[in-house]
């Protein structure tokens, strides 16, 4: 599998965590902060830690940022640099930028400014925990641009009917990619005959309305 490259500006508690996750995926990161300490923290972690001011254009163009897959901006508690590297980057013809915001004001601004994608990862948790919370039969639940990948329980519902009875593509635009039989490991689904059972957990992916209203109770 070939190597993503990314840059992740900003190397505070979120910028530096997912700049470790990306790396341990087997990606090659390259990592910019002014703090040294923080970047220092990272070198042995990542494929570069640069100390570097990136709301300077200079910073930008040796960056040479038209390489990089995607540069996620982790500074959103220093808004006003947030704002100058996304202008730059923009610019400079980076591909893809994402940008974290602290609250929906500084989102709406960044998508403005030409943000490929905001983040804001306090109120994503709270509402995968919310979801998690008040739906009893998803556990987990992933969404993104009108679809969702989520692990579900079987409701009694569906319970001693096959995959081919439930036609859960064609009806609900819902793919089963996995399921886990109580006590057992997760496996992919090749017979349409497949018979479900109340308690069986499924890996789903499709319409994000319709896999909360087919399997929430």
């Amino acid at each position: 599998m070939s190597k993503n490259n990314y840059a992740v500006f900003g190397l505070g508690a979120f910028g530096a965590k997912l700049a470790v996750e990306l790396s341990r995926a087997g990606n090659n990161v390259v990592v910019v902060d002014l703090n040294p300490e923080r970047v220092n923290d990272l070198r042995e972690k990542v494929t570069e830690a640069i100390v570097a001011d990136v709301s300077n254009e200079e910073v930008i163009r040796e960056l040479d940022v038209k390489k990089f897959d995607a540069i996620i901006l982790g500074m959103s508690s220093h808004f006003e640099d947030l704002v100058l590297a996304l202008t730059l980057l923009k610019q400079e013809g980076a591909a893809k930028v994402l940008a974290k915001a602290g609250n929906q004001i500084q989102e709406r601004i960044l998508y403005r400014l030409g943000a490929d994608e905001v983040i804001q990862p306090e109120q994503d948790v709270a509402e995968r925990l919310s979801r998690r919370l008040s739906l009893d039969n998803i556990s987990d639940f992933f969404a993104f641009k009108g679809s969702a990948i989520a692990e579900v329980m079987v409701p009694e519902a569906l319970s001693g009917q096959s995959l081919r009875q439930l036609d859960l593509r064609n009806r609900y635009n819902i793919t089963v990619l996995l399921i886990r039989k109580p006590g057992g490991s997760p496996e992919s689904i090749w017979n349409p005959d497949t018979i479900l059972e109340q308690g069986d957990q499924l890996t789903v992916f499709g319409n994000q309305k319709s896999i909360i209203e087919l399997f929430k109770n």
